[in-house]
């Protein structure tokens, strides 16, 4: 669905007209206050995902600064397209000022330069994609640090193509990230400590992890100190098709699936299948790997996050962890 352009109540006064009616509409409930002096019509802003809301908080942000805010962190990394987990609650920005690193009304200032790994997208100031990753990967925890690492470094397929300043990407845009880039963007971090643990998660990345929770059941194996898979696998089935699998463990013939809900809920990602079709022919498939002499094990989200669960599950596929008991 297209998203109107925000109303906003200083073109309201330019053209003489009471902006404090934008104010009453809204109390009405026919329209949302986005922010202050920013409108958008109900039946719009109730259609939005939480992506795109943050989107419009932001172009908000934008027309109603005397200069244009520099985004970062998570705000900037939805807007690259980054494995994100969830929505900041607040719009992360960039200040030069260590006097005016103070968060509030909605806005979350951390102190940074304004000018070196810098970009734009469509009509947003943001960090540039290399400086956005080490960042995160210097203050989320070890999991969602890691998505972002990998997601930043992962190669697109030709024919992925989004408006730059679409908020509602589910895949990186431009380039992938080099690691000497990434390695060079470590050494501007302010702290040792931040410095080790953007290194760390360097280290761990992959290009090869193809969706957040790839990465995430990823993380999850190291810390519980599972062994290390392959990822991408090919194998070649009995009706001579190709089936790339998440993670693979050759020396137990062990194959690996995370499932997430978009596989079978999201149309694009079926293929123009019922959720139906896109099951029967998920199950053929493993059936097939099966057939080769694999064995397969599965595990969705919430099997993902919860440790016991999720160690069970690889215990289950003949998988020890290093660790003791």
């Amino acid at each position: 669905m297209p998203i109107p352009e925000l109303i906003l109540a200083s073109d309201a006064t330019r053209i003489g007209q009471d902006a404090r009616q934008l104010a009453k509409q809204a109390k009405r409930g026919e329209l949302v206050r986005v922010r202050r002096g920013a409108y958008i019509p109900s039946a719009y802003w109730s259609e939005l995902n939480e992506r795109q809301r943050h989107g419009l908080q932001a172009a908000a942000l934008v027309n109603g600064a005397m200069t244009a805010p520099l985004f970062n962190l998570q705000t900037a990394a939805l807007l690259w397209g980054l494995g994100v987990v969830g929505v900041p609650k607040r719009l992360c920005t960039v200040t030069d000022d260590p006097r005016g690193g103070r968060s509030k009304h909605g806005i979350r200032r951390s102190l940074g330069s304004l000018d070196i790994g810098v970009a734009e997208l469509g009509a947003f100031h943001v960090t540039d994609k290399v400086r956005t990753t080490v960042e995160l990967a210097a203050c989320l925890n070890f999991a969602e640090a890691l998505a972002v690492a990998d997601s930043s470094r992962r190669k697109q397929r030709w024919g992925d193509a989004f408006e730059a300043d679409n908020w509602n990407k589910d895949k990186p845009w431009g380039p992938p990230a080099r690691m000497d880039e990434l390695t060079e963007a470590v050494t501007a971090l302010t702290s040792l400590s931040r410095k080790r643990r953007a290194a760390s998660i360097l280290d761990l990345s992959s290009e090869h992890s193809e969706s957040v929770g790839e990465s995430m059941s990823r993380a999850q194996m190291i810390l519980l100190n599972f062994p290390m898979p392959s990822l991408q696998s090919s194998f070649t089935l009995g009706n001579g098709r190709t089936a790339r699998t998440d993670f693979w463990w050759p020396e137990l013939d062990l194959v690996g699936e995370f499932d997430g809900h978009g596989k079978y809920l999201r149309h694009e990602l079926r293929g123009g299948q019922t959720i139906q079709q896109a099951v029967m022919a998920e199950k053929a498939r493993e059936n097939a790997l099966r057939a080769l002499g694999l064995s397969v094990i599965r595990w969705d989200w919430s099997d993902m996050m919860n440790p016991r669960v999720f160690a069970r599950i690889l215990n289950d596929g003949g998988l020890r962890s290093l660790r003791a008991a």
